[in-house]
């Protein structure tokens, strides 16, 4: 996982904590744009091009639903709790490769013997 996610991850469960501090029941509240940033983490850009980001991630991810924005003001609801990207352990990963491996030599061996197949039957007939 790279950095830039670790901090989107971050950044994303701040403002979703933000917004489920907001509405804790899930509805929709009017949340102006400096609420959100003040959520931001230290250290965080907080330009408009990355709170929209911040949105359409939460929003992609069904975590919040936003009805609309206009100007700098944003009806929002929570629909569910923010869960961080995990990547696969490595053993999992060398497990998919063997069984790749295996399932790629089975199609290999599967196709070489049909073409022997049908070249007994030709040289027969």
């Amino acid at each position: 996982m790279s950095i830039l996610n670790i901090d989107m991850d971050r950044i994303c469960g701040a403002v979703l904590d933000r917004i489920h501090a907001l509405s804790p029941a899930g509805r929709y509240v009017i949340i102006d744009e400096d609420e959100i940033f003040e959520a931001f983490p230290d250290g965080s850009d907080k330009t408009y091009d990355e709170l929209e980001r911040v949105l359409s991630v939460l929003r992609n991810g069904g975590y919040i639903d936003l009805k609309y924005s206009r100007g700098d003001m944003y009806c929002v609801a929570p629909l569910k709790e923010y869960v961080e990207e995990q990547s696969l352990p490595p053993a999992t990963i060398e497990e998919r490769k063997q069984r790749t491996d295996i399932v790629f030599f089975s199609a290999f061996a599967g196709g070489a013997l049909g073409s022997l197949i049908i070249s007994l039957i030709f040289a027969v007939l």
